[in-house]
């Protein structure tokens, strides 16, 4: 305690926040352009603990130690940032990443434009703090925004109890997509019983699938191409969505989700493909065989094979493949390939058109199975991989450019081969190469729609006389989509005719939609009504940040 010039003792003395305005202003810019979301109790908790008149110099001090470390760890809660659990849970993969690449990631992460206005706010505080008392503009836009909520409730209240009940009326089985729909009349709770919903009526989805084929059905092969890191908004950001390979093929899936925006989870969902979607914690709770797509063609009489770019060892990712989906093919060897990119952990990874190559010798050696189908998995897109001998990582277009470029010389090959195949090139998730308001470039642990959008695409090999154009299909489409794509083209014996059995456009007539709802660990993401909605550690729903 001090005395005070009548001689009485006190700890108390009433000052403004100071350098604290800074960190607030920095905070109200954020969340109005939706960087962070703020959370009134404890700002306001903050605030009053800030402003608590303390004239005790040791008590002052306490008292700024203990702000700061609750105004840091406030303002991480606050932002998208992945939280505690999700970092926990990958702490085993993360430990997995070179030195190099962890550096890059921290350097990447940095919002040079962020930083330049941090200093621009801090210069701005220090020009005008003697001039103008900005504890009180502090206090009153934070006022202002708490009782905003309140003022708006109260001033559109009729509307909100008119829409209500129409969006209540979502049902899972017609997507929606009305772009009027007012958000003021959505809430967390509506979102969730639709959500809820959306899973029961997913569950008992089952794609059309032949119980047996005849004996005069014209053989013809699959190929399943899983790509790590290839979105329809990476193609756009890269200016590749014209690169000439994409026009060959015969089917383009426009707005195909696949529902998640890491490897393990996306492979697992391709190869229980038969069946609705499911949510991301149900992928790992067991087999479900009815529901496994390759091992229901080797029912068939398909041959099944595998083939990586890489080991299959990070993140337990062949394993968890063979636990939870039943991929029973054994793994061809990656040894004799040559070595195209060294890895974000510093594995080899193989050039994909010598793997390609590999199965094009070694299948067509094969004489006595005239069905085979393959899973290929490729990781050459992966973010942080790199030329050998090099330290620093590859941009993603050039890698881009080289794979597809790969990808057209690979079919122009088999197309030269006379042999029939259904070539799916469906990728796993995107590479996030540029990000978005709430993750930054390259992160993916918020699967949004930009990163789970990808392009499904379909090539026949064999059949003459096929449309010049691709036949785009244009709906919400997943998994089940495809795999009943597949069901059509054995049970219509697609291959026995020139040109096909029936017109490409029947073939893909009123395939099931599948409305967009992506899932991690901690996060889901998904379309209601026209707008995106988030929801991270089983917390809330809020709309999505659109880009402005």
């Amino acid at each position: 305690m001090q005395e005070d010039t009548k001689g009485n003792f006190n700890i108390l003395s009433f000052t403004g926040l100071g350098l604290w305005n800074v960190y607030f202003i920095a905070k109200f810019a954020l969340a109005h352009y939706e960087y962070l979301t703020l959370n009134f109790l404890y700002n306001g908790l903050l605030l009053l603990f800030i402003l608590l008149p303390l004239k005790n110099r040791f008590l002052c001090i306490a008292r700024t130690v203990v702000a700061l470390i609750a105004a840091v760890a406030l303002l991480y809660s606050e932002s998208w940032l992945p939280g505690p659990d999700s970092i926990i849970s990958n702490a085993q993969n993360i430990a997995g990443f070179s030195a190099m690449y962890v550096a890059q990631l921290i350097v990447d992460f940095v919002n040079v434009k962020m930083v330049i206005w941090g200093i621009v706010i801090v210069l701005a505080y220090l020009l005008i703090k003697n001039w103008v008392r900005l504890t009180v503009f502090t206090l009153g836009y934070f006022i202002c925004l708490v009782l905003q909520p309140y003022y708006v409730a109260w001033t559109t209240k009729p509307a909100v109890e008119q829409n209500v009940e129409v969006v209540a009326q979502n049902k899972p089985s017609q997507p929606q997509q009305e772009t009027n729909a007012d958000p003021s009349a959505i809430t967390s709770e509506t979102i969730d019983k639709w959500y809820t919903a959306f899973l029961d009526y997913e569950k008992g989805r089952r794609a059309e699938f032949p119980q047996g084929l005849s004996a005069n059905d014209t053989p013809f092969e699959i190929i399943l191409m899983n790509i790590c890191s290839l979105s329809n908004d990476d193609l756009l950001a890269s200016d590749l969505m014209n690169h000439p390979v994409l026009s060959e093929f015969n089917i383009r899936f426009d707005h195909f989700n696949s529902a998640t925006s890491y490897s393990g989870p996306a492979t697992l969902r391709l190869l229980n493909a038969v069946c609705g979607q499911v949510n991301h914690d149900s992928l790992y709770d067991g087999r479900r065989p009815e529901c496994e797509i390759m091992n229901r063609l080797d029912q068939l009489g398909y041959r099944q094979h595998l083939y990586l770019d890489h080991r299959g060892q990070y993140d337990n990712y062949l394993q968890t493949l063979r636990d939870k989906a039943g991929l029973m093919a054994p793994l061809e060897s990656t040894a004799k390939y040559p070595v195209r990119y060294m890895a974000f952990d510093d594995e080899e990874i193989a050039d994909d058109l010598a793997v390609l190559r590999d199965w094009q010798r070694k299948t067509s050696r094969d004489k006595e199975t005239k069905r085979h189908v393959t899973l290929f998995n490729f990781i050459a897109l992966h973010d942080g991989n790199r030329l050998p001998r090099h330290s620093r990582w590859e941009e993603f277009k050039p890698r881009a450019i080289r794979f597809l470029n790969d990808l057209q010389t690979f079919m122009h090959e088999l197309e030269r081969s006379g042999r029939k195949v259904m070539l799916i090139v469906v990728p796993e998730h995107g590479a996030a190469v540029r990000g978005d308001r709430i993750q930054a470039p390259r992160l993916r642990d918020i699967p949004s729609m930009r990163i789970t959008e990808v392009p499904l695409m379909v090539k026949f090999f064999g059949i003459k006389n096929m449309p010049a154009e691709p036949i785009h299909v244009t709906g919400p489409t997943s998994y089940l989509a495809m795999s009943t794509l597949i069901g059509r083209v054995l049970s219509l014996n697609y291959f026995g005719a020139d040109g096909g059995s029936v017109p490409l456009e029947e073939l893909v007539r009123d395939l099931p939609e599948t409305n967009p709802v992506s899932e991690n660990g901690q996060s889901v993401v998904l379309t209601y009504r026209g707008n995106d909605y988030i929801r991270q550690k089983g917390g809330e729903w809020r709309p999505y940040p659109r880009e402005r």
